[in-house]
């Protein structure tokens, strides 16, 4: 098979061949466009990453992509979760990112270009996904949320994987609250870097692309605002017309601000369904909410 527009060189993942640049993926055999399918609707799209800009074409190994996308970057090729970076510090215009017996080396190949970027350096590093103090996210280019069981992370700034744990994706929405995982005094059962942003406000979000079912549905809370009081904030959660927690006050439940809750309930879903924040009416602050995951029960 010939392909016109195509960049070499590549990487072979099973059968798959990825392009040094960031476009579509072919088969090996055929030379056929890969495909990725949303498991419920079964809608089919281009299996490609995404980079910024960057003059280098990538390096692979079997769990991620490297290459220069603005800054050093990767894609999880292990999760399909998206395109990330590692900021700090800039790849070569020649790909000089090489994963090799579980450690990332970078190895200095800059010295004969003179953009303004980011320091020259050499260094490595290893896999640590038990310090959830490391912030590495993914931005775009990845699969579809699992309509089998996935996570909201709300105000959190793009996909995570929870490497240490489930393996679940979180995904990002909107929320404006931020503070660094070590903030969080105790998880409570949660993950802090999901207990360290929140949405504040009541409200519905509509949940689509749901397999229908029977689901367990966790709800992590943790308080961010130090002046928070117990009777402060008290709302009702709901998932359509069903309420999961009745005057929900996340201080008085969790012990402090900056201190985690999780609440946990198993609920019946259709393909789609609307979660709701409702404050109680003596409440004196608005509802908020750090993350949801749901959980198919087989």
């Amino acid at each position: 098979w010939e392909k016109d527009s195509f960049t070499l060189p590549g990487a072979v993942h099973g059968e798959m061949l990825i392009p040094g640049r960031g476009s579509g993926a072919v088969s090996i055999l055929t030379g056929e466009e890969w495909m990725r399918e949303q498991p419920l609707t079964g809608r089919r799209g281009s299996w490609n990453y995404r980079r910024r800009y960057g003059c280098n074409t990538l390096n692979a190994s079997t769990h991620m992509l490297l290459f220069r996308t603005g800054v050093a970057g990767y894609f999880d090729l292990e999760h399909d979760s998206g395109t990330g970076n590692f900021s700090g510090f800039r790849s070569g215009c020649t790909a000089n990112m090489i994963a090799a017996d579980g450690v990332l080396n970078a190895l200095d190949y800059t010295r004969t270009c003179d953009c303004a970027y980011s320091h020259q350096t050499s260094l490595a590093m290893i896999h640590m996904p038990e310090d959830t103090n490391i912030e590495f996210w993914t931005r775009y280019g990845g699969a579809a949320p699992d309509p089998n069981g996935h996570g909201i992370n709300f105000g959190a700034p793009g996909r995570r994987v929870d490497v240490a744990g489930s393996g679940r994706i979180w995904h990002d929405r909107d929320g404006g609250l931020q503070r660094h995982p070590s903030a969080i005094k105790d998880n409570g059962g949660g993950l802090e870097w999901v207990l360290a942003s929140a949405r504040e406000g009541a409200g519905s979000k509509r949940i689509d692309d749901v397999v229908p079912g029977e689901y367990t549905v966790r709800l992590h809370f943790a308080e961010l605002d130090a002046d928070v009081e117990p009777g402060d904030r008290v709302f009702d959660v709901l998932v359509d017309d069903e309420k999961l927690l009745e005057r929900f006050d996340i201080v008085e439940a969790a012990g402090g601000a900056f201190f985690g809750v999780v609440r946990e309930s198993a609920v019946e879903v259709d393909a789609s369904f609307d979660f709701v924040l409702r404050p109680a009416e003596d409440s004196k602050r608005p509802p908020k909410i750090n993350g949801v995951e749901w959980i198919r029960n087989e």
